[in-house]
């Protein structure tokens, strides 16, 4: 990226690095999602010389296969719907949902923004319904 005069970098994180909740307990996998968001803000600082622009996007729960380890595939949709109240908004995530702001950040049209965490998240850091 350097070489070619910049770029753009997407990083995904976690509310889960943000928000602890008893329910969910994940504290590695929080930790590790807090260290990927200092870190994006840290390269965002290292890399602006660069022209590199770093950020992160900060889902809460998603409908993807990662849940297959422990909910039988055909039931992860079913299953995570159970969360949909969690949500301020009233439903949980899709890829596509993530899919668009990642877009965003990685195109021309947010050329102003490096080390932003955004929250795709339904409204969950907002306030939660729970």
């Amino acid at each position: 990226m350097k070489e070619s005069g910049g770029g753009s970098i997407v990083n995904v994180g976690s509310m889960w690095a943000k928000q602890a909740i008893k329910a969910t307990p994940s504290s590695s996998y929080s930790m590790a999602k807090a260290g990927l968001h200092a870190m994006t803000q840290h390269l965002a600082m290292e890399l602006a010389d660069d022209k590199i622009r770093v950020n992160a996007v900060s889902p809460a729960v998603v409908v993807t296969t990662v849940y297959k380890s422990f909910i039988e595939e055909d039931k992860i949709e079913e299953t995570l719907a159970g969360f949909d109240s969690f949500h301020p908004i009233g439903r949980v995530g899709h890829p596509e949902d993530v899919a668009v702001s990642i877009d965003f950040l990685l195109g021309k049209d947010s050329s102003l923004v490096t080390g932003a965490i955004w929250d795709i998240d339904g409204g969950v850091m907002a306030g939660r319904n729970q």
